[in-house]
């Protein structure tokens, strides 16, 4: 089924492509603006969506190569990486100022740190989490068996 879709999905995500493309350099699309709108999830944005994700997921095979031992690692943990990620959107958006964008060695300090600190962040998080899984599932208290029958009349005799 999924080679059915493999050209439906290549014509959407290039047809997306080229018109995001075209409204980059100053196209207007008027009443269909809502269509596109990514603040509210658009229809036509979310088809693009699922047409990107079935081209990756027909093409996995060739994105393999790229899987090196970072990558996978800030993947592993990419909501530790994210909030990192954020915190350094937020240090570069204070280094900017009134500033358009960075320039020059500020550019490359905020970056390098940037990667640094996500992949630090990962590479801590992931041996919390393998630490984590090493760990011996703990059962839970041992219940006591229940008192034979002869036995549990007394006792609640007792106490009422």
């Amino acid at each position: 089924m999924g080679g059915r879709l493999i050209v439906p999905s290549a014509l959407i995500a290039t047809a997306c492509l080229a018109l995001r493309w075209m409204v980059a350099r100053g196209m207007e699309l008027g009443a269909s603006e809502f269509l596109f709108d990514k603040w509210h999830l658009g229809p036509l944005r979310l088809l693009d969506f699922a047409a990107v994700a079935m081209l990756l997921v027909a093409s996995q095979d060739l994105w393999k190569a790229l899987a090196f031992r970072p990558l996978v690692l800030m993947g592993q943990s990419s909501l530790h990486v994210f909030c990192v990620h954020l915190l350094f959107c937020f240090a570069g958006l204070t280094l900017m100022g009134n500033a358009s964008m960075l320039n020059g060695w500020r550019q490359a300090a905020l970056l390098t740190v940037t990667f640094a600190a996500m992949l630090l962040t990962a590479k801590i998080f992931s041996k919390s989490e393998a630490k984590h899984e090493r760990q011996p599932k703990q059962l839970p208290a041992a219940i006591p068996p229940p008192a034979p029958a002869g036995n549990a009349e007394p006792a609640l005799a007792g106490k009422h």
